[in-house]
């Protein structure tokens, strides 16, 4: 599911030459007043010139800001100045050497894609705006300042461990810090639960029903209570989740009722999660939905469940999470997200990661999502 800021460029090397009158004394406090002078010019056009082309000022601005300190008076009337053409030069200069810095930039970080997995433009854009959370959608990039009030993810890269079955892990001091969890509906058809279980699978979301995008109709899955019933009898630890279409309160309080009374026979640990997704059908009735509106709608259901005695939890990828909702409004509840790589890219703390759609169990027929939930494993 589903990526250019560049550094300020280094001082200009440019020499710069001055021109001044000669002094009637030969001594040396005029060759000192010189090169103080001279000093205090150059450190003047440095900084003038690295702060403008730093901030993509064009050549014209740093020009004016010359004018202004081109003729500097002194105690010992020794007038400094540079022409037009020495002005020119300089900068010129300064402004080529500032673009071939970004250039190199970013030449370094295309080849280090290419040659890495290929060229993928969204990554090279993520590497260059590692202040922003980039995701594409409706056709085009989007580019989320980083909020540091939020938790950020605490997550290493490299303590991901991906076996050869498949199945990931989070290790810290080689000790497994995750939870091998799968998420199932009725799409992969009857489950042999034990076979799950034996296989290493710890946990399971599983799909309580939907809500019809056009009709609105609410639908419960037709494997839902068969495999509620499976996967806590085989000791898992088991939670739901509910597609949700609703565009007001009431169709909350309905699906959320729907799946309190199908998971009150049983003894549910895990979380009871909201779908939030984007549909591409021009007919999805919640496409007229603000991000106020829909996020009002979220946390309505998050509360519904809180009070309930269950953990509520949100699901979505980057632009669900970030575009469709307000980040900042639901991220005080557990996040799922669904984003398929072999690296987790997402700066805020979060409790699930759903890392592939293609994974492989035994008891499973066909493929089934494959996710890594940050709490230890239960011993056992």
């Amino acid at each position: 599911m589903e990526e250019i800021k560049s550094k300020t460029p280094q001082k200009p090397k440019a020499e710069k030459k001055g021109k001044n009158k000669k002094n009637k004394k030969n001594s040396l406090l005029p060759i000192t007043v010189i090169l103080a002078v001279c000093t205090m010019i150059l450190l003047i056009l440095c900084a003038a010139m690295a702060f403008f082309v730093g901030t993509g000022r064009s050549i014209n601005d740093i020009k004016k800001m010359v004018e202004l300190t081109s003729e500097v008076p002194s105690d010992s009337e020794i007038p400094m100045t540079f022409t037009q053409a020495e002005v020119d030069e300089m900068l010129s200069e300064t402004y080529v050497e500032g673009q071939n810095d970004k250039e190199g930039e970013i030449k370094g970080l295309i080849r280090e894609e290419a040659e890495s997995k290929g060229p993928s433009f969204i990554n090279i854009l993520r590497k260059l705006y590692p202040e922003c959370m980039v995701y594409p959608g409706d056709g085009t990039f989007y580019f989320e300042d980083v909020d540091t009030t939020i938790p950020k993810n605490p997550y290493l890269k490299d303590n991901f461990v991906t076996e050869e079955s498949g199945f990931r892990y989070y290790k810290e001091n080689d000790k497994v810090k995750s939870t091998l969890c799968i998420d199932i509906s009725s799409h992969q058809g009857a489950v042999d639960w034990p076979k799950v279980a034996g296989a290493g699978v710890q946990a399971v979301i599983i799909r309580a029903g939907y809500r019809g995008y056009g009709s609105g109709k609410m639908v419960m899955d037709e494997q839902a209570d068969g495999n509620i019933n499976g996967a806590t009898s085989n000791g898992l630890k088991t939670g739901v989740y509910f597609f949700s279409q609703a565009i007001n309160e009431e169709e909350i309080d309905e699906e959320v009722e729907a799946l309190l009374e199908l998971i009150e026979p049983y003894h549910i640990t895990g979380p009871v999660a909201i779908d939030v997704e984007k549909l591409d059908a021009e007919t999805a009735r919640t496409n007229s939905l603000t991000a106020d509106e829909r996020t009002a709608l979220v946390i309505h259901f998050c509360e519904k469940v809180q009070e309930a005695g269950y953990t509520p939890m949100i699901y979505g990828n980057a632009y669900s999470l970030f575009h469709m909702l307000n980040y900042k409004e639901i991220c005080k509840y557990p996040i799922w997200y669904a984003y398929y790589s072999d690296s987790l890219y997402y700066h805020y703390d979060l409790t699930m990661w759903q890392y592939s759609s293609n994974g492989k169990v035994p008891g499973v027929t066909g493929n089934v999502d494959l996710n890594v939930l940050f709490e230890e494993p239960a011993e056992g």
